[in-house]
């Protein structure tokens, strides 16, 4: 029922194909710190000499394999690559990190070896729904297109044929009902993976594929504060058209009040978000050819 219920959505809300503005996406592959990131961690050596696919795959493993996911992972040190590996790497299951972490390393590492990569939010529709996921995306030069990686499941997403899908095939191929699958590396921390999480899995993407966001500049070290507080790198919103996100975001702070009482961080959280400019690209832009 709740699958029916969130395809249901993704069908009767299509992504607007007119954004209000042209984003101008940018990908930092000569950072300094992608060298001393490659210097602690044998990255190159992990990515092979193969194709894109092969070597984001490659790294997709290694990050899932050597970090826990914990969902309510809250320790005050700087989301960059470096510090979070440094924090969870080959640590035990108190060390984990959660999937923005997680997109986040996944993300950096991948554009040290060159890659176009990104990390994108993956929202839910409903006010009243406190969880969301996030994953990376990154350029597959030899498919011409975007292909969407998860750590925290250690996998990607394909067809009935085998085809890595991209966010926005996701999207479609959900609305439709068409068949989705996990790819064979997925597992979650030590768990088995079975038929039933591989159902669960799906649910849970069905769930979060209502719209998405990004940062505007992908390199090491963007943190979602400097993203939106700042505006030194726009963050991008892809939605269906008429979506109000920054009225769905303050429905959603005065749900978690509703439910927790006035917790010291909702008006700090209220204010940002009233605040906040959000930049509207069409899908067309989101997924072109960087």
């Amino acid at each position: 029922m709740s699958y029916d219920i969130y395809t249901g959505l993704l069908k009767a809300f299509p992504l607007r194909n007119k954004g209000d503005m042209q984003p101008d996406f940018t990908f930092d592959n000569n950072n300094p710190y992608s060298e001393k990131i490659k210097n602690i961690y044998p990255i190159l050596d992990i990515a092979g000499n193969g194709t894109d696919f092969s070597k984001a795959v490659n790294l997709l493993k290694w990050v899932s394999k050597h970090n826990y996911h914990k969902g309510d992972f809250n320790v005050n040190i700087p989301y960059n690559s470096i510090e979070l590996l440094s924090y969870s790497y080959d640590k035990d299951a108190e060390h984990g990190i959660n999937c923005v972490a997680l997109a986040t390393v996944l993300s950096e590492c991948l554009l040290s070896i060159g890659l176009k990569a990104r990390r994108v939010f993956l929202m839910p529709c409903s006010p009243y729904d406190g969880d969301n996921h996030v994953v990376a995306q990154v350029f597959i030069n030899e498919l011409k297109k975007w292909v969407m990686l998860d750590p925290t499941y250690s996998a990607y997403l394909t067809n009935e044929q085998g085809e890595p899908l991209s966010l926005l095939e996701l999207r479609d191929y959900f609305a439709n009902q068409k068949a989705v699958f996990f790819s064979k590396e997925a597992k979650y921390n030590d768990d088995e993976w079975t038929e039933d999480s591989a159902k669960l899995g799906i649910e849970y993407f069905a769930k979060n594929l209502f719209y998405f966001q990004t940062s505007e500049k992908s390199a090491f070290g963007n943190t979602d504060a400097a993203d939106i507080t700042t505006n030194t790198n726009r963050f991008i919103t892809i939605c269906p058209e008429n979506y109000d996100v920054k009225q769905i975001r303050l429905s959603n702070i005065e749900y978690q009040v509703k439910l927790y009482g006035n917790f010291r961080q909702a008006k700090e959280w209220a204010d940002n978000v009233k605040n906040e400019k959000y930049n509207y690209c069409s899908y067309y832009d989101f997924e072109s050819v960087p």
